[in-house]
């Protein structure tokens, strides 16, 4: 009977056991049940903390964004010019510093297509940022050409005063952008346009009185080349080369990296340094786009640009002091001219032209009361 007992107890001993076991496996399955399907975004968030803890040891703190963004980038220069080769510069610190929110991608030497397309491209939102000229935006406020009007500006800091000043940032970033849809966040440096011509070593206009130069075909061109004393004869870039070399026209006008890149001073033989225009080009952004962004986006592209215009800067200055040279050595005479003979031609054509026009006029006195 007792042995019965003993058996009975230890029977219901073991039970128990089994059964607290049971119990104890059920609340464990229960906690890594809830730790997987109702804790899942505790999981995924110490994860995701936990692998921006280790980024972060591991240099730099960047965890994946939530979107990233693609900058189309315009460039109407090839790989080689300060433009576009510093654009890489800006597009990469771009990313870093957005940890990798915004990707820019670079489409040098107007691979996309012509800068007029450009722009609506940007219009359409099929593209985000464009390196172009003011000018390019003349269908929507036709003073905006005074940045190219001939001497102009005295030098680069005077013309980046005049797109900074209130005036400047009314006709880019008021009136334009109100009826394009195109914001212009920078002004870049392309150097200063110079004259060169075959046979003719001029000093002052009327040295070129007559004498057929080329011009692009825009009113604005033509003023520039009747500043210098010449006749304005329309010619496109593509053709230049040969209407120089078989006499259509005796002359031109480029910034020096210009002459060099497209081989002028071989039909060419003086470099005439009037120093007529501070050629400068505009950098612009989609406003669709531009809208997208957080202000720490809008900032960092702002930042990026500032940070690396005086490199931009600074590189066409050495190309150009370099391309003298260059075309030195290679026989072209290098002419100083007049240059108060010329500005004071330049100031007459001005006011014959677009002296009674109140607006021109307006953004054009605004300017020049900006000079040091």
């Amino acid at each position: 009977m007792r042995k019965k007992t003993w058996f009975t107890l230890l029977a219901v001993l073991v039970c128990t056991a089994l059964l607290l076991a049971a119990c104890g496996g059920g609340n464990s399955g229960s906690s890594g049940s809830s730790g997987g399907t109702g804790g899942a975004s505790q999981s995924g968030g110490s994860a995701s903390s936990g692998g921006s803890e280790s980024s972060s040891d591991s240099g730099g703190g960047s965890s994946q964004p939530a979107e990233v963004i693609e900058l189309k980038w315009y460039q109407p220069e090839p790989d080689g010019h300060p433009w576009t080769d510093v654009s890489r510069l800006i597009g990469e610190e771009i990313e870093k510093n957005s940890n990798g929110s915004l990707k820019v991608t670079i489409y040098p030497a107007g691979t996309l297509g012509t800068q007029a397309e450009a722009v609506n491209m940007l219009r359409a939102g099929s593209l985000e940022l464009l390196t172009s000229g003011p000018s390019i935006l003349a269908s929507f406020y036709e003073p905006v050409q005074v940045f190219s009007l001939p001497y102009m500006f005295n030098d680069v800091n005077h013309a980046y005063k005049a797109f900074e000043s209130e005036m400047g940032q009314k006709i880019f970033n008021e009136i334009i952008l109100e009826k394009s849809g195109v914001r212009t966040l920078d002004v870049w440096y392309f150097g200063d346009r110079n004259l060169t011509t075959k046979g003719i070593a001029a000093t002052k206009p009327e040295d070129l009185s007559g004498q057929k130069i080329r011009a692009m075909d825009t009113p604005i061109a033509k003023s520039v080349i009747e500043s210098l004393g010449g006749n304005p004869i329309p010619v496109n870039i593509a053709e230049l080369y040969m209407a120089l070399q078989t006499g259509v026209v005796v002359g031109q006008e480029n910034p020096v990296p210009t002459i060099l890149a497209q081989k002028f001073n071989e039909v060419q033989d003086h470099l005439i340094l009037t120093k007529h225009s501070v050629h400068m080009g505009t950098v612009h952004v989609a406003e669709s786009l531009w809208q997208r962004l957080s202000d720490e986006q809008r900032q960092i592209v702002t930042d990026a640009l500032a940070k690396y215009r005086p490199e931009i800067e600074k590189r066409i200055v050495e190309q150009t002091e370099a391309g003298i040279e260059t075309l030195k050595s290679q026989g072209m005479t290098v002419v100083e001219p007049d240059l108060a003979a010329f500005r004071a031609n330049a100031q007459s054509v001005i006011e014959k032209n677009f002296g009674s026009q109140a607006d021109w006029m307006e953004v054009y006195n605004a300017f020049k009361a900006l000079a040091d």
